[in-house]
């Protein structure tokens, strides 16, 4: 269900892919401690980070990422799932504006 209303969001938005935004993932990312590692790909207009973090707890993992959308999200929506296994946690994140642009991410955590 929860990937049926992300795909009917997309698609009902322009998704966008610009340097301000690159450089906003960057630099959160950077300036994050308990950041050990991450990639940030960029994939039919939409974000794909991989990170690992120091303590990799679920705990810590949700307080990052809010921290990200608290970061990152724009004014107007902001939409997230999360999935989770035995390995990896991945949030699917959305905002946009009141002019229905706006980007997607899909943040993947290694979690052990």
């Amino acid at each position: 269900m929860a990937n049926k209303i992300v795909e009917n969001i997309i698609s009902s938005i322009e998704l966008i892919t610009e340097p301000g935004i690159d450089s906003e993932i960057q630099h959160f990312l950077r300036s994050c401690d308990d950041v050990i590692e991450f990639s940030v790909e960029i994939n039919e207009s939409k974000y794909y980070i991989d990170l690992i973090l120091k303590n990799s707890n679920l705990h810590d993992i949700k307080n990052h990422f809010l921290s990200f959308v608290a970061f990152m999200q724009y004014s107007y929506f902001t939409f997230y799932t999360r999935r989770a296994d035995d390995n990896l946690i991945v949030y699917r994140l959305i905002s946009g504006g009141s002019d229905m642009k706006g980007f997607y991410c899909e943040l993947t955590y290694e979690h052990l």
